[in-house]
């Protein structure tokens, strides 16, 4: 039993998130799920409400009104939505980590998504077996083991900016992460990302350096050409954003959405109610879907009223205000790495939502709070010492 405790660890959890995040929804779910029961029994034990940490409240203040909103809308069913994405912030933030243990994890978390673009490869050209799913949409998108390109893109675009910071802060060697990874970007056919990823790395370059931010523009632009240049459906999706038709569509969308807020300005339609208010309008043909807004300020509008949208906007504010400060004052480069990584991966996600609907993205906002709890548990860690 005592052997056996040795490797079942919470460490061991954060371990097979990083590992199975890229590959399986279910996998990552199973090591959160232990890492929340772990939190739950120590803060059951300790009864020391500052193993939190102070920014998870946030998305507690976002849930609660989210219920309350759905509650105003007689949506019963929807309480315990959007915040077990956002839990690892807690589980993991709520740890006392050791350094290794975040070099591991981030370790880990490359390797997997550089195994998973590399086989995605081989399955399009070179017939290796699909086990799960083709990782390539018919029409060449690559969407990984995700139901849809975007969904993927926000996620490895996240992976993709640690690993560009972990290289110009910590190790050079995270280059080839970082290349590699930023291909598998640009595969995905995602407008959206490739825009706030482009301006989001470029922000990472420019905060190491003035001489840095020239290099990376000129050399990411001749790397964003050369592969839509070499990976035919990524160019093909550029181009087509400038066919007849492109924005009108886009604008119907948002037009939808926002019709939708002032007729509820208070509670909005209640949570992940939009798709129902957007079926007659695909119906008519207005709009060309109904899954979402496009856009996560207009979806929290017109799902949880004006306060959401605050709150909403006060995550990302809080975080950026945060991490920034810490990367600016940080003397470790690791702790400097995530530090900048975490506030180039709130940027990216802030410009990608202006098109993408992204805020309740299970791998992304995993992701993404998962980073956020690793450099929290490493600075609850490093003050321990």
């Amino acid at each position: 039993m005592t052997s056996l405790s040795r490797y079942i660890r919470p460490e061991t959890f954060i371990y097979l998130y990083a590992l199975t995040i890229p590959f399986s929804v279910s996998g990552a779910a199973v090591a959160m799920m232990a890492l929340l029961l772990f939190a739950l029994w120590r803060l059951a034990v300790t009864r020391d409400l500052g193993l939190i940490p102070r920014g998870f409240w946030l998305f507690v203040a976002m849930f609660v009104w989210q219920s309350i909103a759905s509650a105003a809308n007689g949506l019963w069913g929807q309480f315990g939505r959007n915040l077990w994405d956002k839990s690892p912030l807690f589980t993991v933030g709520s740890l006392k980590l050791e350094r290794k243990v975040v070099e591991r994890a981030l370790k880990i978390l490359f390797w997997a998504t550089l195994v998973l673009i590399v086989y995605a490869l081989l399955q399009r050209y070179a017939g290796f077996p699909v086990f799960y799913r083709e990782m390539f949409t018919p029409d060449g998108r690559f969407r990984g083991l995700s139901s849809h390109p975007l969904r993927f893109a926000g996620f490895i675009s996240t992976v993709g900016l640690v690993s560009l910071a972990a290289a110009l802060f910590y190790s050079r060697r995270a280059y080839v992460f970082f290349a590699v990874i930023s291909a598998g970007v640009i595969m995905t056919g995602s407008r959206s990302y490739m825009i706030s990823y482009f301006l989001a790395c470029s922000l990472l370059a420019f905060w190491k350096s003035r001489k840095a931010f020239v290099r990376f523009v000129f050399a990411g632009l001749a790397g964003l050409s050369l592969v839509l240049l070499l990976y035919r459906p990524a160019l093909e999706r550029v181009t087509a954003t400038f066919s007849a038709g492109h924005d009108q569509i886009r604008y119907n969308i948002w037009s939808v959405a926002w019709q939708a807020f002032t007729e509820n300005p208070v509670f909005g339609l209640g949570v992940r109610q939009l798709p129902k208010y957007m079926e007659p309008y695909k119906a008519s043909g207005f709009t060309d879907n109904a899954s979402h807004a496009h856009n996560i300020y207009l979806s929290a509008l017109a799902e949880d009223g004006f306060i959401g949208l605050v709150l909403m906007l006060a995550v990302f504010a809080y975080f950026l205000r945060r991490y920034f400060k810490a990367a600016a004052a940080a003397v470790d480069p690791l702790a400097r790495a995530m530090a900048f990584g975490l506030s180039a991966a709130l940027a990216n996600l802030l410009v990608a939502g202006v098109f993408e609907a992204h805020f309740y993205t299970f791998g992304v906002w995993s992701l993404m709070t998962f980073l956020m709890g690793l450099y929290e548990g490493a600075e609850r860690g490093q003050r321990a010492t």
